[in-house]
């Protein structure tokens, strides 16, 4: 006696549970940063304040430099001159401080910074967002590795979740899987779980735990900070509500 087709389909079903399950049940594999993060690609950074979020994408972007030689952008949304100059005068010559998407340059590393500020979730049919698609699909072709950070993804348009080939956290907190997207929430939650069992704050400050997309699997590793890491940049975001307090 054949299977019918709605046989098959349910045996297909059950298999691809089987894998979710694996992965979300698996100990990540302990793996070099470095080695986790693709080129080109899109990244997406989640996790609590004060968690070291930017830290890490700034340390991506060492990393890619000082082996691939790419320059780096750091896209901050609605700030003036002014603020800008101040920043660019306390980062590497090689990172490009702009407000603007048509500066991003082919063949180089997009931090977009507090991603939620002008990546809304709202703005999902506005002239940016569609702006947005259309630079995460060609990212590609440019080989560009765009980084974006948030605390987490409901924060974030649909279309750039959809997009990523990595997700990392850092330690987020239980609240954090309880607020995200339904598609992210067990995975937060695989994260939140993650971090319960690394002891002392300077271990979990250090930890990453990194969902491959593509491979879907979890790994983890350990981050520092770029030798131009300073408590100004940790805090910068604080200095740019306090210049412009239109975020919008």
């Amino acid at each position: 006696m054949t299977e019918t087709q709605a046989e098959r389909l349910k045996k297909l079903r059950e298999k691809k549970s089987e894998e979710y399950a694996r992965a979300i049940l698996s100990v990540p594999e302990k793996v070099s940063l470095y080695s986790a993060i693709p080129y080109p690609g899109v990244v997406m950074i989640m996790g609590d304040i004060r968690t070291g979020k930017t830290g890490l994408a700034h340390e991506i972007a060492e990393l890619m430099h000082s082996r691939r030689e790419l320059p780096a952008i750091l896209h901050m949304p609605h700030i003036d001159e002014k603020l800008r100059r101040s920043i660019q005068h306390i980062l590497p010559k090689w990172m490009k401080v702009t407000t603007k998407r048509n500066e991003w340059k082919d063949r180089a590393i997009v931090i977009y910074d507090e991603a939620a500020r002008s990546a809304h979730a709202r703005r999902s049919q506005s002239g940016d967002a569609v702006e947005l698609d259309d630079l995460l699909a060609i990212a590609g072709q440019r080989e560009q590795l765009i980084i974006f950070i948030s605390h987490y993804s409901r924060k974030l348009d649909l279309n750039v979740c959809t997009s990523v080939h990595r997700i990392i956290w850092k330690r987020p907190t239980y609240a954090h899987q309880l607020w995200e997207r339904d598609e992210m929430a067990d995975f937060t939650a695989k994260a939140y779980d993650f971090f319960k069992t690394i002891k002392g704050d300077v271990a979990q400050k250090r930890a990453c735990l990194i969902l491959n997309m593509q491979d879907f699997g979890f790994l983890q590793c350990n981050n520092n900070l770029p030798k131009w890491w300073t408590d100004r940049l940790s805090r910068i975001f604080k200095e740019i509500q306090i210049h412009n307090t239109s975020w919008g």
